[in-house]
């Protein structure tokens, strides 16, 4: 292990919503869906909604750029970005790549792409962690981003009053306080990938098997963490848990014994982002609290999940 004054800490996020809503509170009706089903069990009360000419670089372009508006940011010191999506500008290239030109990033910065769900910024966080942490010094950027308003079918009752679109991008440096990762804990359940799959049309998602497989791996999967590290669920200030909708999150609350106040739920008027869901929240996080221990867990596309163990370190 590193030592502490090595370690890659997450030092600020950027994050973009775009400010285009669609109600689902108007939707609702045309599925046979009651207010009060659409909101205590699905959560989301609205979607925010890209313009239909803007790309995933675009969105991540305008975090970055929300970024800045609070971080200055030296674009030579970025060695290392990372985009995490599964719905790029274009099959090839990579987005990192179209991102970095838009930004206007040096010759010395790494860029890919890494095709992961809901569970993707715990990926990448742990993948860029490990990366800068063999590089010369300077920064790396993981954004994700996903615009499902793209691949979902408006008229699919499974899928269309769930998800919004928005992206985000994480700070990670050696030498500024922050969060570290300190382990984590990944896996996909076998004979799983068809529960939440875009056929070439559309996306297509069997939310009853997705419900099965979040509510067996996902607690057990922080158990494991918390386990390795001698921890238990009192001695972690906050779990950040990715709000696939309102039922699961208090399915795993429960699952876990936790406090409401331990795991918020907050996509009520942009819906689920997927793999921007966990930093727009650790972004919150970041602001309003500053707690010294987080649990992140992500989980869905593949059937996949992972979980990360950061901690605030100076």
């Amino acid at each position: 292990m590193n030592a502490p004054k090595d370690r890659a800490r997450i030092v600020a996020i950027g994050t973009h919503i775009p400010s285009r809503r669609i109600s689902n509170v108007e939707r609702a009706p045309a599925f046979k869906i009651d207010p009060t089903f659409l909101e205590n069990k699905i959560g989301v009360l609205e979607r925010s909604i890209k313009d239909e000419s803007e790309a995933a670089s675009d969105l991540c372009v305008k975090a970055f750029h929300d970024l800045t508006e609070k971080t200055p940011i030296d674009l030579g010191s970025i060695k290392l970005a990372c985009v995490v999506t599964q719905n790029p500008d274009r099959r090839v290239p990579h987005t990192a790549a179209i991102v970095h030109q838009k930004l206007g990033l040096e010759k010395s910065c790494a860029t890919f792409d890494i095709s992961q769900g809901c569970a993707g910024y715990t990926h990448g966080l742990a993948i860029t962690t490990a990366l800068l942490e063999t590089l010369a010094p300077g920064k790396a950027l993981l954004f994700t981003c996903d615009p499902y308003s793209t691949i979902v079918d408006p008229n699919d009752k499974g899928t269309a009053l769930i998800f919004g679109d928005a992206a985000s991008v994480s700070v990670l440096s050696k030498d500024e306080p922050g969060y570290a990762l300190i382990d984590s804990d990944f896996g996909t359940a076998p004979n799983s990938y068809e529960c939440l799959i875009h056929d070439g049309q559309r996306l297509n998602m069997d939310g009853r098997q997705v419900f099965s497989h979040a509510a067996r791996e996902v607690p057990q999967s922080i158990q494991r963490v918390l386990e390795r590290n001698g921890l238990s669920t009192r001695e972690v200030d906050r779990f950040l848990l990715h709000p696939g909708s309102k039922y699961i999150i208090d399915f795993l609350r429960g699952a876990l014994g936790l406090d409401a106040t331990k795991v918020p739920f907050e996509i009520e008027r942009y819906g689920n982002t997927v793999s921007s869901s966990i930093p727009i929240l650790l972004k919150e996080n970041l602001r309003r609290n500053r707690d010294a221990r987080v649990v992140l867990s992500g989980f869905g596309v593949g059937f996949s999940w992972g979980t990360n163990l950061i901690e605030l370190q100076p």
